[in-house]
């Protein structure tokens, strides 16, 4: 099975790679950089020179394999507009092949209401996104739209690993002495989940059946700030101060990436378990931050 993945090189993109060369398959990813390309090369992937920005850079490639996983965003100014426009045209290639191209796009638990009283989310939950990512609820409805892709959707909560994420942040902030900052009060609740055991659930995905599905996908589903700074104080030893921050002077709603963090969601994860069988690794918080807090 040839995959091409877009963000290979990302904190989710780099997981999803390594898992799918565990598993045998052969893996061509998006490289912008020479830097990308060798980090593509020693994770054993084909390294495709392209701008995620740049669709006819490498569209025909992509459209050439059995599965497209998206993982890649800009992270700047045009961060929608490029990528509803890479995923139209990934769309409209696909009208002209023989059979339904499969296509895993990335979401995040973002695009779902805060849910502090009220029911866990779940994939049957309506969205109401964060605004800086209101534009991958209107992507995910044209993906949707037609039968020219098998399309899954998976929803991430906050993903973690030893370099990234919650856990290793505030494992950082409490290394240098310093506070943890972040827009969340104490009683914000997070959902959790290791990149690696994340990366299990888009291997599972390409095993799918279905023509459209969606999956939430959290190991830990939800676990507040604080708490979350208690195990990582129990786990060294040492205080962690929580420091709750304002928005960016100046800081526009559609560009506020950070804002997410001040959301508090619980979510339920039993679907995603239950249609592939995935059973991730680190389902504890004390397994998490065990693992990841070092």
């Amino acid at each position: 099975m040839d995959v091409f993945v877009t963000g290979g090189t990302g904190t989710i993109g780099a997981a999803v790679v390594h898992r799918l060369k565990s598993a045998g398959l052969n893996v061509i990813a998006l490289a912008r950089s020479e830097k990308a390309v060798e980090a593509l090369r020693l994770a054993g992937a084909n390294a495709y020179p392209g701008d995620l920005k740049d669709p006819d850079s490498w569209l025909s490639r992509a459209n050439a394999c059995d599965v497209v996983i998206h993982t890649g965003a800009t992270f700047d100014d045009d961060m929608g507009r490029v990528d509803r426009q890479a995923m139209l045209a990934l769309k409209a290639a696909a009208k002209h092949r023989r059979h339904p191209l499969t296509v895993i796009y990335t979401g995040g638990v973002w695009l779902f209401p805060p849910n502090p009283d009220g029911p866990l989310i779940s994939e049957k939950t309506a969205f109401s996104a964060l605004p800086a990512f209101r534009f991958m609820t209107e992507t995910i409805r044209t993906l949707s739209n037609g039968t020219d892709l098998n399309l899954t959707v998976i929803h991430p909560g906050l993903v973690c690993t030893r370099s990234k994420g919650p856990i290793a942040e505030m494992t950082k902030a409490l290394k240098n002495g310093q506070p943890f900052e972040t827009r969340a009060p104490p009683a914000t609740v997070w959902p959790l989940v290791e990149a690696a055991d994340l990366a299990d659930l888009y291997l599972r995905a390409l095993n799918l059946a279905r023509f459209r599905a969606t999956l939430i996908a959290s190991g830990i589903e939800g676990i507040s700030a604080g708490h979350l700074a208690s195990h990582i104080s129990a786990r060294h030893g040492l205080p962690l101060e929580l420091q709750t921050i304002e928005a960016p002077t100046g800081q526009t709603q559609g560009k506020d990436w950070s804002a997410g963090y001040a959301r508090s969601q619980m979510v339920d994860t039993s679907h995603a378990r239950r249609l592939t069988g995935w059973q991730p690794e680190h389902a504890t918080v004390e397994d998490l931050v065990l693992a990841l807090s070092r």
